[in-house]
């Protein structure tokens, strides 16, 4: 009982704060929190090409990106909550992931690097927490829809009018387009995104010539960029979020995809760690992703020194003895698991992946529920389930899991605490109804 007094006193102390605020103080607030949120995404999602920002300049873009968090996160306190979140296992199982990471620095080296990506990693998981509470989804989705059609767009004018910088003339990639950035995977996943909120915001009332405008023009840089890999992400989320809008089964179904996604990738570790391969071997095939299984094969195979807390973040690639190996034996090394799963379980261990599965179905047991009783927007709901499946999808062959500055990596921590909220129960006619 104490502690519900306790809540109730403090929702009537941000009450009485939020009717002494001058509303054109929270107006601007609102603002300035969804000109961050473009800034941002305009700052964060990919390194530039060189011929654009010189790469011993590329801690600006970072820099750049805490600093618009910082924005966000001050401008929130003038901002009355729109959503209210409890201590449930969700939001614990959640938490205790993200605080087993941050403080995870702690035995990673003591390198600068680690506790600077540890300190923007608790800035940014603060800030999704601020980004869940205090900002509506719709608005979210228009500001980020924003900063990434100023990017697809700029990437589409410097491929055509500057194409020395906008094509890759490479002998592996010779004419594909990689617009304003230095691969052509960052311009197809960031397509590919703006691709997934134009299907939204079309579905949620925007007008047809704007909806196409914004569909042609990331779907021309996802064909462009010959990015396969987000070009299926792309339709299988778009898809995704038809048909979770046209049934709830579908809906239902799609919310527990990001629990099986895990399991897949627990076998994939699996499969690495006992047969010590390097590829997929598939009767007389082999498969290596472009040489991605490579990486997955030599970070698993160092799990077992330190298979209980993990190298720690960013810990493992700075090391000179794991890092020159892999370069003396394979003649090239990215510094990059290129798969976000990997990432987990080799950064944080088996408990920070334990963790991070806990917080997954919690997550997916969640949605469920809120379906349920219809405790959540329907639009709403398919946009979180559809944006969290295309993440996860994405982490198979991408790094996105536990990047501290990637605007899209922190958006995908907001909707896990956007469903972190409290619901009431459900009586069993309305169960059956939604069922």
């Amino acid at each position: 009982m104490a502690s519900l007094h306790s809540v109730a006193d403090s929702e009537a102390y941000e009450s009485a704060i939020a009717a002494a605020r001058p509303a054109g103080v929270e107006k601007l607030a609102r603002g300035v929190i969804r000109g961050s949120i473009t800034v941002n995404v305009i700052a964060s999602m990919g390194v530039l090409h060189p011929a654009l920002l010189p790469a011993q300049w590329s801690f600006v873009q970072q820099a750049v990106a805490l600093l618009m968090w910082a924005v966000l996160i001050y401008a929130s306190a003038f901002v009355r909550p729109r959503l209210r979140l409890q201590p449930n296992p969700d939001l614990i199982a959640l938490v205790a992931f993200y605080a087993l990471a941050i403080m995870s620095v702690l035995w990673a080296g003591f390198g600068a690097a680690a506790f600077m990506k540890s300190a923007a990693l608790a800035v940014t998981t603060f800030g999704a927490y601020c980004l869940a509470a205090r900002i509506d989804i719709d608005e979210i989705v228009g500001s980020t829809a924003l900063g990434l059609f100023i990017l697809v767009a700029a990437s589409a004018l410097c491929a055509v009018f500057v194409p020395e910088i906008g094509v890759d003339q490479s002998w592996m990639h010779n004419g594909q387009w990689q617009g304003i950035y230095e691969s052509k995977q960052t311009l197809g996943f960031i397509s590919a995104y703006l691709m997934f909120f134009a299907c939204y915001q079309k579905m949620t009332g925007q007008g047809w010539f704007v909806f196409l405008a914004t569909f042609l023009l990331a779907s021309t840089c996802v064909i462009a960029s010959e990015s396969r890999g987000a070009g299926a992400v792309a339709i299988a989320a778009c898809a995704l979020l038809v048909t979770s809008m046209w049934s709830i089964r579908c809906m239902k179904v799609y919310a527990v995809l990001p629990v099986v996604m895990c399991v897949l990738a627990a076998l994939l570790f699996l499969y690495f760690y006992v047969t010590g391969y390097d590829s997929i071997h598939l009767g007389e095939q082999t498969i290596n992703l472009t040489e991605r299984t490579f990486i997955w094969q030599y970070a698993i195979g160092h799990f077992n020194d330190a298979p209980l807390l993990g190298f720690g973040i960013n810990g493992f690639w700075t090391r000179p003895a794991i890092y020159d190996y892999f370069n003396q034996s394979h003649g090239w090394v990215l510094d990059n698991y290129h798969s976000g799963y990997i990432a987990v379980a080799i950064e944080t261990g088996f408990l920070g992946y334990v963790l991070f599965v806990a917080s997954v179905c919690l997550f997916s047991q969640k949605v469920l529920y809120l379906i349920a009783t219809r405790s959540i927007d329907r639009s709403h709901c398919a946009l979180i389930i559809g944006f969290v499946v295309l993440s996860f999808q994405s982490n198979f062959t991408e790094t996105m899991f536990l990047r501290s500055t990637m605007f899209t990596s922190v958006l995908l921590v907001a909707f896990f605490f956007a469903v972190c909220r409290p619901v009431p129960k459900a009586s069993p006619a309305l169960m059956e109804h939604a069922g």
